[in-house]
């Protein structure tokens, strides 16, 4: 399953959720990760994401179950989605 997560969190807890999903998905931007993962990985993923939740931080997990499903385009000095490897 394709999995694109986004975060806003207060500056002092970026580095908590970026060292969390930096385990097992690609780093696109500042607060984007992208990457396949399992239905379990994706079970864990959001159970470690509660574990850490704070009021203030607000995390979205976009799920899509093909990567035939997922279109996008870039724009600017970037990497293509999928194409480093974290």
């Amino acid at each position: 399953m394709i999995v694109i997560v986004v975060y806003d969190v207060p500056a002092d807890r970026t580095r908590i959720y970026r060292k969390l999903l930096r385990r097992r998905l690609e780093h696109l931007q500042q607060s984007v990760f992208y990457g396949e993962l399992t239905d379990g990985q994706v079970t864990g993923l959001k159970n470690e994401i509660q574990e850490k939740l704070q009021p203030d931080d607000s995390v979205i997990v976009f799920e899509s179950g093909s990567s035939a499903v997922v279109d996008y385009t870039t724009f600017g000095d970037t990497d293509d989605p999928g194409s480093r490897f974290t």
